[in-house]
């Protein structure tokens, strides 16, 4: 295993790479046209001001990461790490809900979603993690997982705790929603055994909880698991890494933005670091075991983690008519909206499917609705090979950066505007269930927004750096 670090020059005179710059500003203008049509019958019809001003401040922001020495941006990754974690744990016991999601923090004159920050964080804590050791040959799944870290039964642990607290919270959320005086998290399940008709969501969430058999069996596994990685510990010298293994550093916000729940955002954020582990190097046999493991891991999470709804989605989607008034009609409105576009669309604001208000979220999670509709084919083609281009761009910025941790930020940057982008459109076009995954640069968001523009900042540091070697 060899060590690797940046550069550490005095700053960087940026040349900037233009070519990425446009194809990254023409995309947020392309939102701001959307969605300035999208909001024509919204409660806020100025939105896409407030978008356009979010995208300016990004901007400044990005502009201000390319000038940034690679060697600060790894300084700054744990403590942005830690500090979003907290934010993510914050989140969970004092957020505002909102649709039956627990993902604001209130901040007075705006909200902020801390889950949004979590892509940042995870993305350059991956970096600098696998920046700084290597492994000839390939990274294996036992130098990513260490099962026998003290830390993984202790997670396994802490997985329990959070699970249960969150079914308790979906209680009390059900009561909220129901102008009920809500009882504590300790006291929901009591609280709702006790009322004589309990509403429907309250009725809904105790059905979800967890067979009662779950947590002790996870629990004495977790116990066993315990005791055999402190006598593996007990006989070789102790490390940092014998407690923090680099799936421990992904899987925490991970889990905390899953139950929040946000099944869209914690899968992103999961594909950003496998993006970049990939970029880094792993050997084509762990790689498969790996395969395995995460269709394991995925049959557990659809029996044992995710609600009723997120369930639902996934069965509407694979039978689109069996609830096409109720989990399937976002889906339905929105494949009307894209194919009654057909090849030209039907011009800039006249959307009936938008302007009628038939489809749901169409300044948000279903904003390639409304241009599809709008625009046609032609429109829908043209932005798709502008994020193309735009992805394309990043990842030569990667694959010339003159060190490895720029490399492997700007491929997380580019990982992430990918991910969004793909799961988006294709969710709203059907291929996808509806996770609730936004368009990146396009739907409007502040957090979402500034977030991207920063990410493509990394991209154009990396880019500046080569332009600066060369």
């Amino acid at each position: 295993m060899t060590t690797s670090s940046t550069p550490h020059s005095a700053g960087l005179a940026v040349r900037w790479p233009w070519g990425l710059i446009v194809v990254a500003a023409l995309i947020p203008l392309v939102g701001v046209v959307n969605l300035y049509s999208a909001a024509q019958n919204f409660i806020d019809p100025t939105i896409w001001m407030k978008q356009l001003l979010w995208a300016a401040g990004g901007a400044a922001l990005a502009a201000a990461v390319a000038r940034v020495k690679p060697s600060t941006l790894e300084t700054v990754a744990w403590p942005l790490y830690v500090v979003t974690c907290v934010l993510l744990v914050l989140v969970l016991i004092v957020g505002t809900p909102i649709k039956g999601a627990q993902r604001w923090l209130d901040l007075g004159p705006f909200n902020m979603q801390p889950s949004e920050v979590a892509k940042i964080a995870i993305m350059l804590v991956v970096a600098r993690l696998f920046a700084r050791f290597e492994m000839s040959g390939g990274y294996t799944l036992l130098a990513l997982a260490r099962p026998l870290n003290i830390s993984r039964p202790l997670g396994l642990v802490a997985l329990v705790a959070l699970r249960s607290y969150a079914q308790r919270r979906q209680v009390v959320v059900g009561f909220r929603k129901n102008g009920l005086d809500p009882p504590s998290v300790l006291d929901a399940l009591d609280a709702a055994r006790a009322l004589p008709s309990p509403p429907r969501e309250v009725t809904a969430a105790l059905a979800d909880l967890d067979p009662t058999w779950l947590a002790p069996v996870l629990l004495v596994v977790a116990a066993a698991w315990l005791v055999i990685a402190l006598v593996v510990a007990s006989r070789r010298r102790f490390e940092a890494r014998s407690i923090i293994a680099p799936v421990d550093v992904i899987l925490v916000p991970f889990v905390l933005v899953l139950i929040e729940p946000d099944l869209g955002t914690a899968s992103i954020v999961l594909a950003i670091a496998a993006s970049q582990i990939l970029f880094a190097g792993m050997r084509w046999r762990d790689l498969f075991v790996s395969a395995l493991v995460g269709v394991g891991v995925a049959y557990f999470a659809w029996n044992n983690l995710l609600h009723d709804y997120q369930r639902k989605r996934v069965e509407t989607f694979l039978d689109p008519e069996s609830d096409i008034q109720g989990s399937g009609y976002h889906a339905a409105q929105s494949i009307i909206a894209v194919g009654s576009g057909q090849i030209t669309g039907k011009g800039w604001g006249e959307g009936t499917q938008t302007q009628l208000s038939f489809l749901p979220e169409n300044h948000t999670d279903f904003a390639f609705s409304v241009l599809g509709e709008e625009w046609g084919f032609v429109g829908a083609v043209v932005l798709i090979v502008l994020f193309f281009a735009l992805v394309a761009l990043m990842l030569r910025a990667a694959g010339r950066a003159t060190d490895r941790f720029s490399a492997l930020l700007a491929v997380g940057a580019s990982a992430m505007l990918f991910w969004h982008a793909f799961i988006n459109v294709g969710m709203v076009i059907g291929v996808l269930p509806v996770v609730g995954v936004t368009l990146p640069l396009v739907s409007y968001g502040g957090s979402s927004m500034i977030t991207k523009v920063i990410a493509i900042g990394f991209a154009v540091n990396a880019a500046a750096q080569a332009r600066r070697a060369g």
